[in-house]
């Protein structure tokens, strides 16, 4: 139990630049971007980034059940980009015809799958979330019945 923890904090902790580099990117040239000057030093994008790395990790620490907050999300918007989306993209791409019919079957069903375990998934997201709520309301009254 130890050595997975430790590998998904590693493996966190080296995909977390991957991930924050495109966010990084678009707001720097959003806030910092100044298409009339070379860029001088590197020091105003180090600083921002820091400031944007800074901010991601107090959301995540100050905000409570963040964790299920993410269940909920990948639940519902990552499976949507996953499994989805994409079937839905190469059907209207390629339309019925352009396709053989295990490819639009195939399509069919992954989209299927991607329904059924995502709207699954965000069923017990939800649950988890107002699980909690309820725990820390009756926990909140029996603190003020004392």
């Amino acid at each position: 139990a130890a050595f997975v923890q430790m590998a998904l904090c590693l493996a966190i902790y080296l995909t977390y630049p991957i991930m924050m580099f495109p966010v990084s990117d678009v707001l720097e040239n959003l806030f910092l971007s100044d298409a009339r000057k070379p860029p001088r030093s590197y020091c105003p994008s180090r600083t921002f980034r820091l400031i944007i790395v800074l901010m991601t990790a107090t959301i995540a620490y100050t905000i409570p059940n963040f964790g299920k907050f993410l269940e909920l999300v990948g639940a519902s918007i990552c499976t949507l980009l996953g499994f989805i989306l994409p079937c839905m993209f190469h059907i209207k791409v390629f339309g019925r015809s352009g396709m053989k019919i295990w490819e639009y079957f195939l399509d069919i069903c992954i989209m299927a799958f991607g329904v059924f375990f995502g709207a699954l998934g965000t069923v017990e997201a939800v649950m988890k979330l107002m699980e909690d709520d309820e725990v820390v309301t009756e926990m909140s009254k029996e603190m003020l019945e004392l």
